[in-house]
């Protein structure tokens, strides 16, 4: 598929440069065929069904003395050429012989276009005054000059090409559009038409009744005509040269392809052996390197343009010069018709340049067209659109500029009605760049307004005058919503004056005193006789009856009254404050000890400290050390034994619990309590105890520790779950080792 795009594009590409090489033939075969035909030649095709078919022409005359023949047989291909047949390319003898022939013969011409149409009715009828009437009319007959530039432009690269390229201009410079170019409009000009209705212009004639050579325009006029001409001829010469290097460029790259690698070649056969200096294939590189540039410089495009001859021809022109009046002034215009190809040349709009048929008269004598007519509302009178009218920002109605004033805020232009001077800096100003003050009305320009900064909070956006305005101590923001401060007697603007929470009296800011995030004022408040800080109604502790403020005092956490600081207490560790009554003390080392924080022994229900807190050896809970035996019981423990109620630990509460529940048969169970534990204690016949722990919670029962205790004491930690199956099986095998060591026997 691939291969198949790459042929169908070659070939595509192969067609378009045929069909380009083909039209560029046609194109020379036609300028010769006109060439010999213009100038005395008869001119014979060989086949006339084909397009490039050999020419045989017949010379006389000035021709043959030039071409050095009396006939030529001429060929426009080299494949189909003959030894009798003479080749026409660009370059070659026959082609440059014409050129030379042309550039010795017409250099040139002087003449005049015939006359085809009437000038007189279809001036009156041009055009048609709207608001005005024709008080003067002048007609008459005039010739204009066009100028026909012919440049012969060269193009040189690996081969060389040439053609003739012509530019008209009128009398003024402007280029006359040529229907012999590409895209030209339908009323353009066709040069060969032109060339073709041309006559001689008739000879004057001197005082003495010789004629005499036509009259040229002056060579300053001509040279700067010439100038412009050119413009246009190297510009349309930069439009080829894109189209020429783009096929300059695929030769010169096949060429310098094809030295390349022969060069190479030639390098790659000469041996080490045989150059052992490298000379030769240095000399082979630098051969290269020249044919190469002097191939890249032999398909370097050069271009020539050159002025080949020129063509004044009289233009016949019928010009009607009227002058209109709208009974206030009078205006001239001119109308032109061209008699040779019937166009008119109609008056202009002053505004926007478009040609008028039907014209009016403004205010200031311009001529303008009805797309541009613009009216004043307050004076009536017609202003064209250059001139303008003006909107009014104020009431939106269009006035002339003598209706109306520049506003200095805006810089729009605003009727007389709604336009008045500043009170405050006399400048003039539009009514829709002035704003009444909110405090006082008075009427001014927005700049020395000023936005009043209590209701802009607010979200209503208020202007106030300089005068209204007071500048807030506090927020020094500008505004009329002043107060009074009852403590410093200063004005501040209502958003800085805070009411008191007491009295209510308005304070300023670093005047109202902040207390339990409430203001109040200096009148409201009292002084702390501990801390000598304000405060607005002190507190007395209920022990003592002493004054204090808020910050001097505490509440505590358990009865909500307030005391002083002698009769309070503040735990740093946990943040809690009780009163003297509520405080936790430690019954051996009297520390002090949070209450809600601390827990009371289970046993004597006192608080007691770290250091006095020991843990029971058999169930393993926390007691002051005070409940704590020698022996390492607790009290509840140390006597469970002995004075423990016998109970049935499967109908106890926690009998159910899985852990339990293994327990419950195998051992006789004794129940002692205290305030906060229930202990179970188990015991039987192979000398094995068990011990079940439950706490009292407000939840609920919480079973604390369930498990066994063997021979030597050792028991799992406090709330491993007890395997029964474990103990019985480490029993049998301590009866055992007893039995074979003499021991089970006795």
């Amino acid at each position: 598929m691939a291969v198949k795009d790459k042929n169908r594009k070659q070939a595509k590409s192969k067609a378009k440069r045929n069909g380009a090489v083909s039209q560029q033939l046609t194109e020379l075969s036609d300028f010769t065929q006109a060439f010999f035909s213009t100038l005395g030649g008869e001119v014979q095709q060989s086949a006339r069904r084909k397009a490039l078919s050999p020419l045989e022409v017949a010379l006389t005359g000035d021709l043959a003395d030039h071409f050095g023949a009396s006939a030529l047989a001429l060929t426009f291909q080299q494949s189909e050429q003959t030894p009798a047949q003479e080749l026409v390319v660009h370059g070659s003898p026959v082609f440059d012989k014409m050129m030379g022939y042309l550039a010795r013969r017409s250099n040139v011409t002087y003449q005049r276009l015939p006359l085809r149409h009437s000038g007189g009715e279809e001036l009156l009828h041009a055009v048609r005054p709207v608001n005005a009437g024709i008080v003067g009319l002048r007609m008459q007959e005039q010739v204009q000059h066009l100028y026909v530039f012919n440049w012969h432009i060269t193009y040189r690269a690996d081969d060389k090409r040439e053609e003739i390229y012509t530019v008209i201009l009128d009398e003024e410079g402007q280029r006359v559009a040529n229907a012999d170019e590409p895209g030209a409009a339908a009323q353009a000009l066709k040069l060969a038409d032109l060339l073709a209705d041309a006559e001689p212009a008739p000879a004057e004639k001197n005082e003495e009744g010789q004629p005499i050579p036509p009259r040229l325009p002056a060579m300053v006029q001509l040279v700067r005509l010439a100038e412009s001409a050119r413009k246009y001829a190297i510009y349309h010469a930069d439009v080829c040269c894109v189209t020429h290097e783009a096929e300059i460029l695929p030769r010169l790259y096949k060429t310098l392809n094809r030295l390349t690698t022969y060069y190479q070649q030639q390098i790659e056969e000469v041996y080490e052996a045989h150059d052992p200096s490298g000379e030769k294939r240095q000399a082979l590189e630098v051969d290269l390197e020249r044919k190469l540039a002097e191939e890249v410089e032999n398909h370097r495009l050069r271009v020539q343009v050159d002025l080949f001859s020129y063509a004044v021809l009289q233009m016949p022109v019928a010009v009607a010069e009227m002058t209109l009046s709208d009974g206030q002034q009078e205006v001239g215009i001119r109308i032109l018709r061209n008699r040779y190809t019937g166009a008119l040349q109609l008056p202009v709009c002053y505004a926007c340049g478009a040609a008028v048929k039907q014209l009016v008269l403004d205010r200031n004598g311009h001529v303008i067209c009805d797309s541009c007519l613009q009216q004043c509302a307050t004076c009536q009178e017609i202003v064209c659109q250059q001139d303008g009218v003006f909107v009014c920002p104020a009431c939106g109605q269009e006035n002339c500029d003598r209706c109306s004033r520049t506003c200095w805020a805006c810089g729009e232009r605003a009727c007389a009605q709604h336009i008045d001077p500043c009170p405050v800096c006399g400048d003039e100003v539009c009514h829709s760049c002035q704003s009444a003050c909110a405090a006082c009305g008075v009427v001014q320009c927005r700049s020395h307004l000023r936005v009043d900064h209590v209701r802009q909070l607010a979200g209503e956006t208020v202007l106030v005058c300089s005068e209204c305005a007071i500048r807030c101590a506090g927020c020094e923001q500008y505004s009329a919503q002043i107060g009074i401060c009852s403590s410093s007697g200063q004005r501040f603007c209502l958003d800085c004056l805070t009411p008191c929470s007491s009295c209510g009296a308005l304070v300023g800011p670093g005047f109202a005193h902040i207390i339990d995030g409430a203001a109040y004022c200096q009148r409201c408040l009292v002084e702390c006789p501990t801390c000598q800080t304000l405060t607005t109604t002190p507190h007395r502790c209920p022990h003592c009856q002493e004054s204090y403020c808020h910050a001097c005092g505490g509440e505590c956490v358990l009865c909500h009254q307030t005391f002083c600081r002698d009769h309070s207490h503040h735990y740093a560790d946990c943040g809690h404050t009780v009163c003297y009554a509520h405080a936790g003390h430690c019954h051996q080392c009297d520390e002090a000890l949070c209450p809600l924080c601390s827990t009371v022994c289970a046993i004597c229900e006192r608080y007691h400290c770290a250091s006095h807190t020991t843990s029971c050896s058999r169930c393993g809970q926390l007691y002051c050390s005070s409940c704590i035996q020698a022996n390492g019981l607790c009290e509840t423990c140390a006597i469970i034994e002995r004075q423990g109620e016998i109970v049935k630990l499967a109908n106890e509460p926690c009998g159910h619990d899985e852990r339990v529940a293994p327990l419950a048969n195998e051992f006789t169970w004794r129940r002692a309590r205290n305030q906060r534990y229930t202990i179970y204690w188990g015991y039987n016949t192979a000398r094995r105890n068990a011990l079940v722990v439950v706490a009292q919670r407000e939840a609920g029962i919480e079973i604390v520790a369930a498990t066994t205790i063997d021979a030597t004491g050792a028991r799992p930690e406090v709330g491993q779950e007890v395997d029964t199956h474990a103990w019985l099986r480490d029993f049998q095998s301590w009866l055992n080792r007893m039995r074979r060591s003499g021991r089970g026997r006795r």
